[in-house]
């Protein structure tokens, strides 16, 4: 096993596992051998000592997220491909609404209703696959069909659509007044901008990250 191997739900998953309080380490253990290979808990309570040290040290990854931090263009979950946006300015400002309202909660817990604003959806033709249009009202869909995506992939595209959007709303106020400003008022621009900027106020992805990392 390895984090190439877990999908946003395991992962999810172990996520509470790990973090749990009063719990012992055999505890923890065998719900994580239970939740990555599907073995029922008192199945795994059987097993010889010396086979859970085996897994101990098998699962050993989840100590730190370390895994290669790049950000796919492209990610296969339940059967579909999604087409992950890099370049964040050309997602509609309702996606980033969105970010704002799930990225309320935990992190690891809403990564797949995050990565579901970031995304475009695909179809499959008869030359291969092709953007299709985003309709927010199959977000939830999206959001299921991602849990079932490899962790890694997942992660890597929200932490970088966070470290982006701050940096190019920050930046991009004044481009953002003058476009709002020809589909609506100066004063309801200004509102528009500034709950843009909220989104990312106070937040650091960079310390989110880092805090995962100890609590694993």
């Amino acid at each position: 096993m390895n984090w190439n191997e877990l999908t946003v739900e395991q992962y999810q998953r172990l996520y509470k596992t790990i973090t749990s309080e009063g719990k012992s380490n055999l505890d923890v253990l065998v719900e994580v051998i239970s939740t990555c290979e599907g073995i029922a808990e008192d199945e795994i309570d059987s097993w010889p000592f010396e086979k859970l040290v085996q897994k101990e040290k098998e699962y050993s990854f989840l100590e730190a997220l370390n895994f290669d931090k790049t950000a796919k263009n492209y990610i296969d979950a339940n059967g579909k491909r999604y087409y992950f946006v890099h370049q964040i300015e050309k997602i509609p400002a309702a996606r980033y609404i969105e970010v704002k309202h799930f990225g309320k909660g935990d992190f690891i817990d809403n990564l797949h209703t995050l990565m579901a604003s970031c995304v475009l959806p695909m179809k499959k033709g008869v030359f291969g696959w092709k953007v299709d249009k985003y309709d927010a009202r199959k977000h939830s869909e999206y959001a299921n069909d991602l849990k079932q995506a490899k962790f890694v992939e997942v992660y890597n595209c929200v932490v970088f659509f966070y470290l982006v959007l701050s940096g190019w709303i920050t930046s991009s106020q004044d481009y953002l007044r003058s476009q709002f400003q020809t589909v609506m008022t100066p004063e309801q621009a200004d509102q528009v901008v500034d709950l843009l900027v909220s989104i990312t106020d106070g937040y650091t992805v960079l310390n989110k990250s880092q805090n995962l990392k100890e609590s694993v």
